[in-house]
């Protein structure tokens, strides 16, 4: 981070150190593949993300209540599973550049990611949902986002997302390979 802004380290370091005390980031995981000491992971907090608008939620909730009313929850799982898979880059190159594009556009959209192998199969680690808003209780959107993965990488995906007052997404996947 320090080399993509231009500052020290260290002033890195103070200018978290900041934010933690002031309760807007929050530590939210160590990355151990760092090739030294294992780095923690910050990511907004919860009072945090309520400081930027989210205008956007009052219009998505209630065009997903609307099209709940008119197609029933299946038909709306339906049309938000062809939006995500719409919206995705056709599954190509090797099974760690397809995990890796799908990364992007959850980056693209506003979120926090991460990619790691776990096992056989890969997991996207998200440590900021970038619907927030939508996704504390709710994990109709969860679906759109799930088909544009699946899309993505041309693999299975299971959704296993974190609710709750700070929801962070997170997406299993099977390449097959």
């Amino acid at each position: 981070m320090a080399d993509e802004i231009g500052v020290t380290t260290n002033a890195v370091r103070g200018h978290l150190a900041s934010l933690e005390r002031d309760g807007l980031v929050e530590r939210s995981g160590v990355r151990r593949d760092t090739g030294g000491k294992p780095a923690v992971v910050y990511g907004l907090s919860a009072e945090a993300d309520e400081l930027f608008p989210k205008g956007y939620a009052f219009v998505l909730e209630r065009l997903l209540g609307v099209l709940e009313e008119r197609l029933g929850p299946e038909g709306l799982a339906e049309v938000l599973s062809e939006v995500g898979a719409g919206a995705a880059a056709p599954a190509v190159g090797p099974a760690r550049a397809r995990v890796e594009a799908a990364a992007e556009v959850l980056r693209a959209l506003g979120g926090t990611i991460e990619v790691h192998q776990v096992g056989d199969g890969w997991r996207i680690q998200g440590f900021a949902c970038p619907l927030s808003a939508l996704t504390r209780e709710d994990d109709r959107m969860c679906g759109l986002v799930e088909a544009l993965v699946e899309e993505t990488t041309g693999g299975r995906v299971q959704e296993v997302c974190r609710r709750g007052p700070h929801p962070r997404c997170a997406f299993d996947i099977e390449l097959g390979e």
